[in-house]
């Protein structure tokens, strides 16, 4: 069954498709059946760098050996630099063989931060490829059981949360996410996102457990041309990107050479909210004839729990605006439910609970893993379940929409605002490609909403007052050439934030300093 369809319904949820139970119970066994299964075709492919499967299988051992020298034993946590190398993926796959959790660190984030992380994870050590070993020791391995990696997340009162995830629900996703990218062994996975979020899981394992090839990318953000170039270099044939840079790519698509796209068949995007205009960009563009797949799914639920699949040609669904996040992975099982707990009626708005692969749980946080992980009884049966504390409903049989965050909202004169549903409706203005919507300092001293415009700013008071009540109105707007995006291709809010205040702050020196 293709991804977002129509799925059959369970009494109070929305049935699971069964997943075919994978034959390896940790992610070094997928390594390991790799070496067995396809000893000579190319696995890992980066600066420098190209291993088949059998001298992967052999380096991810020496560095395991090396590690086990140094003292990581396991059940020990230890933090892997995420440089975007692809000796840092060798550094991942090697700290799980010795049987240790691995906890990515991003190499760019300040030396404070990732000291703090380190200390809260209580990182062992830092595992680094370049280690050799004197002799060579047997890994006692991991088990099922056992935590495969921790990725930290944002949390409340600026505290970042780490989401640990174990090996048995790791290579069951691997093995769900292969089979809804239709993954097989001639596949060429691009590995985009930087190891320390939790996609980066989802480009390198599901590929392996297929027989493909990651492709690791250079460090700096590719734009529209460069990325091209790349797909071609390397036959790429699968890219999962963010959305908001995959909405930056089709700004710049012109520049885009289509015969560069010829190996590409598909493209998965996630981590933001896609519009529907975002589609008939897509179908405008060189990328109308690869299929695009919608992702959704916390860190919580072990990256993608649904997925939306296009081709240039299906008709698109009748939503509020926003392209679905589709149904269910295989061996997952979603619910929506009221404020009470109970199922919602078929196309009535609840909150999606998640069942079926998941997260362990919070590090060193089991106060907040039993606030989030929580187990629900529906029609006499129990169910552990990730409350996702996203406002989701069914736009068509087993298929959901996302509406937005029910704790992520903010207050303006009084008013509880979703930011989500502002940027929805003037990213649907004529002209407008990107917006991003955030609260700033008013000169009054109260907060105001202001509004980031990629495009043609015009059209959008005229057209957005048509959909949105006064207090929902930006009170400033102001125009660039893109959004500020993070290194992991989502946007940068907080320099969303910077670069609205500066510029309103310039247009009012601007009038006070002009002649009477």
């Amino acid at each position: 069954m293709r991804p977002g369809r129509a799925q059959s319904r369970a009494p109070g949820g929305i049935e699971e498709r069964r997943i075919v139970e994978p034959p390896y119970e940790t992610l070094d066994g997928v390594l390991r059946r790799g070496a067995a299964a396809w000893p000579d075709r190319p696995a890992l492919i980066g600066e420098a760098i190209r291993l088949s499967y059998a001298e992967l299988d052999a380096r991810v051992g020496a560095l395991a050996s090396a590690l086990l020298e140094a003292g990581l034993e396991p059940g020990d946590r230890a933090a892997v630099m995420a440089d975007g190398t692809a000796g840092a993926v060798l550094a991942l796959a090697a700290t799980m063989r010795v049987g240790a959790c691995a906890v990515p660190i991003d190499a760019a984030h300040p030396d404070a931060r990732r000291a703090e992380a380190m200390r809260d994870a209580g990182c062992r050590m830092v595992v680094s490829p370049g280690l050799v070993a004197t002799t060579v020791a047997t890994p006692a391995g991991a088990g099922p059981d056992t935590p495969a990696y921790a990725i930290y997340t944002s949390g409340s009162a600026g505290r970042p949360k780490a989401v640990a995830v174990g090996h048995a629900a790791a290579v069951r996703h691997a093995a769900a996410a292969a089979e809804c990218f239709g993954l097989t062994p001639d596949d060429r996975v691009l590995q985009f996102a930087s190891l320390s979020f939790d996609v980066a899981q989802e480009e390198i394992w599901p590929t392996w457990s297929a027989g493909g090839t990651v492709v690791t990318r250079p460090r700096e953000v590719l734009h529209a041309a460069a990325l091209g170039r790349l797909v071609a270099e390397y036959g790429l044939t699968v890219l999962q990107l963010p959305t908001a840079y995959w909405r930056a790519l089709l700004a710049d698509a012109a520049l885009i050479h289509p015969s560069d796209l010829r190996t590409l068949r598909l493209v998965v995007i996630g981590g933001e909210a896609a519009s529907l205009a975002d589609v008939h960009r897509w179908r405008d563009s060189p990328f109308r004839d690869i299929d695009l797949v919608n992702g959704y799914g916390p860190t919580e639920c072990v990256v993608t729990a649904t997925a939306f699949r296009l081709t240039g040609t299906d008709p698109l669904p009748v939503t509020g605006g926003g392209l679905p996040i589709g149904s269910a992975l295989p061996g997952r099982r979603l619910w929506i439910l009221d404020d009470a707990g109970h199922p919602v009626v078929p196309g009535a708005a609840g909150e999606l609970y998640v069942g079926g692969i998941l997260a362990d749980g919070y590090l060193n946080q089991p106060e907040l893993t039993a606030d989030r992980f929580r187990e629900i009884e529906i029609d006499g049966e129990r169910h552990r379940t990730y409350r996702t504390g996203d406002l989701v409903r069914e736009c068509e049989p087993g298929v959901l929409e996302f509406l937005g965050r029910l704790d992520n909202q903010i207050k303006v004169r009084g008013y509880r605002v979703e930011l989500e549903e502002i940027d929805a409706v003037l990213r649907d203005c004529p002209g407008v490609q990107d917006v991003a919507t955030v609260l700033i300092p008013a000169p009054s001293g109260e907060s105001m909403l202001a509004t980031l415009i990629v495009g043609d700013a015009a059209s959008v008071t005229r057209e957005a007052s048509r959909r949105l009540p006064a207090y929902m109105m930006p009170a400033a707007t102001v125009t660039a050439e893109r959004l500020p995006l993070t290194t992991a291709g989502k946007v940068d809010r907080p320099a969303v934030q910077a670069l609205l205040v500066k510029a309103l702050a310039t247009r009012r020196s601007s009038r006070v300093g002009s002649p009477a």
